[in-house]
């Protein structure tokens, strides 16, 4: 048998046989929820309003016998943003087996970032949670659907391993170019994007240097740093990892990018 179709005022969408409604492995009801985002800065159709889009979602459930919920819905003004507080309840309700089925009307719904978006269905599959993506035609359920998924998140767990090396290779290429990268070490400062020695910041870092040479520890040199008021980096407090940046940082020392004030 074909599966069946259900038509909305603007679309018709394929949707996955029906299936039966059973209580879940581990006891509780089915619950179906439905999530929907739209940037508000973006020009879109009347099809994919959020008032069409949440007649998609019940529209399906109510087609496929599911106790429906309800849709959570995020207004965002940037598809960057990670602002999205429907969302994010939906993740806690999710980690909380409060939901056995997800519908959206489209899977970039879920998020424009494969990274984001495969951390999302690591969740989803960890809490066996049914994925279904009505106008993508996606049903978690089925093979086809698995292997998308399968390979959404492939991908986007490739991309996570990849930023490290991105990021050291941009800070490589500016540090070849003789660009100012990142903040400068305790002791030193930017003059006309060149990292000279701070004077001030070099005494107390020698300080620092002693007492740890005298067998301090860091939580202890901490301590004492915050007792007389010296102030760190950024004007806060001292802690035992901001000393120890401090000991095993670089030093006074003549350096060809550096020079002393």
């Amino acid at each position: 048998m074909l599966p069946r179709r259900f038509n909305t005022a603007s679309s018709t969408v394929r949707q996955p046989p029906k299936i039966k409604k059973t209580p879940l492995s581990n006891g509780k009801k089915m619950s179906v929820y439905g999530y929907i985002r739209i940037n508000s800065r973006r020009p879109r159709s009347q099809k994919f309003s959020l008032l069409q889009q949440s007649r998609m979602i019940r529209s399906f459930a109510e087609s496929q016998g599911w106790p429906f919920k309800q849709t959570l819905r995020d207004i965002v003004i940037s598809d960057r943003s990670d602002h999205w507080p429907r969302l994010n309840h939906l993740k806690q309700l999710i980690i909380s087996g409060k939901v056995s089925v997800l519908v959206v009307p489209r899977l970039d719904r879920l998020g424009r970032d494969i990274r984001k978006v495969a951390g999302l269905l690591d969740l989803l599959a960890e809490h066996k949670v049914r994925l279904v993506a009505l106008a993508d035609d996606l049903d978690s359920n089925t093979k086809s659907g698995r292997a998308v998924l399968q390979a959404l998140g492939h991908v986007g767990r490739w991309e996570n391993r990849r930023i490290p090396d991105r990021t050291r290779e941009f800070i490589e290429r500016k540090r070849d170019q003789g660009e100012r990268v990142g903040h400068a070490p305790f002791g030193f400062h930017y003059v006309r994007g060149i990292l000279v020695a701070h004077e001030r910041e070099q005494r107390l870092a020698h300080i620092i240097r002693e007492q740890r040479g005298e067998g301090l520890s860091y939580h202890r040199i901490a301590k004492f740093l915050n007792t007389k008021r010296y102030p760190s980096k950024r004007g806060g407090k001292w802690y035992a990892e901001t000393v120890k940046s401090v000991c095993t940082g670089p030093t006074s020392k003549p350096a060809p990018s550096v020079k002393p004030v």
